[in-house]
């Protein structure tokens, strides 16, 4: 009986501890002037794992009249922040490397572009990569490419 009060006593000392911290760094650490997006209610440890598991889109369009175009849904130790419409992915284009890495976002494409290649280089080496490929991707150059992809196609689809 005494190994199991000390037992209990060590963990309310220790639940205590932890709740004591939480409440002084909540008055002591600076707030970041930064607005963070809503998050997804979700159970603790796992977020949202369950409700994304039975249909992502489903809890998208559940989540979106709620919480707005831009959200986050914690998924263990992950967050995964939702920005819905063309007046706020622009952020996810252009946002600078420290706010937001799309070499992490993107990594898996590393197979389709090859190692070395865009997503699997460091951000200067990217940006570099990015001008030579920004030309080449212009709307009058891809309208140039139609005739060359139909081409590709029909001799794809004869092989089929």
């Amino acid at each position: 009986m005494e190994v199991d009060g000390r037992f209990l006593s060590t963990c309310l000392l220790l639940a205590a501890t932890i709740l004591v911290a939480k409440l002084i760094s909540a008055f002591i650490v600076p707030k970041s002037r930064k607005r963070v997006p809503p998050v997804v209610k979700g159970w603790p440890l796992i977020g949202g794992l369950y409700r994304f598991l039975k249909g992502p889109i489903f809890m998208l369009r559940e989540e979106y009249p709620k919480l707005g175009s831009v959200f986050t849904l914690k998924l263990f130790h992950k967050n995964i922040t939702f920005l819905i419409g063309p007046e706020v992915s622009a952020h996810f284009f252009k946002a600078p490397e420290s706010d937001l890495s799309q070499q992490e976002v993107y990594q898996f494409n590393v197979p389709t572009f090859g190692p070395g290649v865009v997503f699997d280089v460091d951000y200067s080496v990217r940006q570099e990569q990015f001008r030579f490929f920004t030309e080449a991707l212009r709307v009058n150059k891809l309208k140039s490419y139609v005739n060359q992809m139909v081409a590709e196609a029909e001799v794809c689809g004869d092989l089929f």
